[in-house]
């Protein structure tokens, strides 16, 4: 059962409204503050009800961070898909641990087919390479202006990941086609696309509005997700992909208050190395580094291309007893909640639904 309570009420914020109005498109990045104790968790719930088409991505530095993530939104929402991706527990190629290594091939299977709605991994998940289904990686579509594309094909391809053939698009996994022209409205995007065919070339590429019909946007890459359910892996195969490759351009990351991406992703990255060279001084079986793991400057200019939102710390109060007042943590947020500390429910949510 969820808190949906909840959910409206910091919905009706101001603050909520103005993020809502102002998120950050690919390559920006929005702050926000005055999120205290779970109330973090609460606005990206409230934020993925409110963005149904978007992958929300909730990226920490240690995994217990991530489940704690993953614990209060499934408390707080029970319509929105909400997956783990955790890292490999071991350096080498095979996951150690089944519980584990069947976590990450389910989530990995319901990011491919749009099955997950809040995604919620780690700096070292990011930086992993990790085996995909070539059928699942295939399902995948992505399309750009120049690109060299049959129409008969495309819109075939497209029926058969599940997309529905419609007059003209008015919800996600729909298609239209007019004439040379072809809207599609995949899961991930914030609006649909339009494609404008000269022959078999992609001449235009835009983002356009549902309500008007206009475009809006030009668009770098549309890329076209299967709906759930709609791949089979008959062979077997598969390709070495990392998670965020898996992500639509319009995937909306959060950083929680103290994560610190990078300086991870550099850990990770010679820990890496120090493993290997270990293994092979043993004489054991070992994988090159780069097979493994994305280079981090490399990974850190992949993860800068999505709109990031930021949640800074809470205040503090200062030390000093003469200063009782609330210390600023960092630079100011760009948008600011008014939330207060929570009451002690000592994560009992028989209290925390008295509380509604």
């Amino acid at each position: 059962m969820g808190l949906p309570r909840l959910l409206d009420a910091i919905e009706a914020l101001p603050a909520f409204a103005r993020v809502h109005q102002g998120l950050p498109g690919p390559g920006q990045s929005l702050r926000v503050g005055g999120l205290a104790g779970s109330a973090d968790a609460v606005f990206v719930a409230a934020l993925a009800r409110a963005l149904p088409q978007r992958l929300v991505v909730v990226i920490t530095d240690q995994v217990g961070d991530a489940e704690r993530w993953l614990a209060d939104l499934q408390a707080l929402v029970d319509d929105i898909p909400v997956a783990l991706y955790p890292p490999r527990e071991g350096f080498g190629e095979v996951e150690p641990h089944a519980e584990v290594a069947g976590e990450r091939v389910e989530t990995l299977e319901l990011l491919g087919r749009s099955g997950v709605r809040v995604l919620l991994t780690t700096a070292r998940a990011v930086l992993e390479q990790t085996a995909l289904p070539r059928a699942l990686a295939g399902a995948r579509l992505e399309l750009r202006k120049g690109d060299v594309r049959r129409l008969e094909a495309l819109t075939a391809h497209l029926e058969s990941i599940g997309f529905e053939r419609v007059p003209m698009v008015e919800d996600v996994a729909q298609f239209a086609v007019r004439g040379g022209i072809i809207d599609i409205y995949s899961f991930g995007m914030a609006e649909p696309v339009r494609l404008e065919f000269w022959g078999d070339d992609i001449v235009e590429l835009r983002h356009f509005d549902l309500n008007t019909q206009r475009s809006t946007r030009d668009a770098e890459l549309a890329l076209i997700l299967p709906v759930d359910g709609r791949v089979r892996d008959d062979d077997g195969t598969t390709e070495r992909v990392s998670l965020p490759s898996l992500w639509p351009p319009d995937a909306l990351v959060v950083m929680p208050a103290g994560t610190s991406v990078l300086p991870e992703l550099v850990r990770t990255w010679d820990e890496a190395e120090h493993h290997l060279e270990l293994a092979r001084r043993r004489g054991e079986e070992w994988v090159r580094r780069e097979r493994l793991f994305v280079p981090p400057p490399a990974m850190a200019s992949t993860l800068a291309r999505f709109g990031t939102v930021r949640i800074a710390p809470p205040p503090q109060r200062a030390v000093s007893a003469s200063s009782a007042d609330l210390q600023p943590q960092g630079p100011e947020p760009d948008v600011a909640f008014a939330t207060r500390p929570p009451e002690s429910i000592s994560r009992d949510l028989r209290v925390l639904r008295r509380l509604q």
